[in-house]
């Protein structure tokens, strides 16, 4: 279930890109984009629920750790950002197993279970942080793309 922003009416944006070249372009649309993801991810850790007693297999704070953005440019041409809970590597669910002799549940800085927390079990009701801090930001984080496109395209425009 992604949820995007689209800005429409952009047309005169797009030719500006275009003639900056491929390169410029697309550096200047990461940037605006992870200046975007920024506000989104900010606010998604915020929103994160932290441990208010303590837990032998859990760490406070191990889930607004791990929530990070990534920008992308897609063969296509599009820059995307991602927001998201990252997941341990494989390297380290292993060193672990190989260190405790337990489970990788039991591992306190796997931030696994994120996914209950934010659209709940049969057991607990959702605490949804990553959709509510979408909600609340994307206008926000649409017009902080926009204003650094436009100064961006500006500054590359004069040099």
């Amino acid at each position: 279930m992604a949820s995007t922003v689209k800005v429409e009416g952009l047309r005169a944006l797009s030719a500006a890109m275009k003639e900056l070249g491929r390169k410029a372009s697309n550096r200047i649309a990461v940037k605006a984009m992870r200046k975007g993801g920024a506000i989104v991810r900010d606010k998604a850790r915020t929103n994160a629920p932290t441990l208010k007693e303590k837990v032998p297999h859990r760490r406070a704070g191990t889930l607004k750790k791990a929530i990070q953005s990534k920008t992308k440019v897609g063969r296509n041409g599009k820059t995307n950002t991602y927001i998201g809970v990252k997941k341990l590597s494989g390297k380290q669910i292993e060193k672990f197993k190989a260190k405790a002799q337990k489970g990788g549940a039991y591992n306190p800085n796997d931030p696994y279970y994120w996914r209950f927390v934010e659209f709940g079990t049969s057991k607990m009701p959702a605490r949804p942080f990553l959709r509510t801090a979408f909600e609340q930001t994307k206008d926000q984080a649409a017009n902080a793309i926009i204003t650094t496109l436009r100064e961006e395209i500006l500054r590359e425009g004069n040099k």
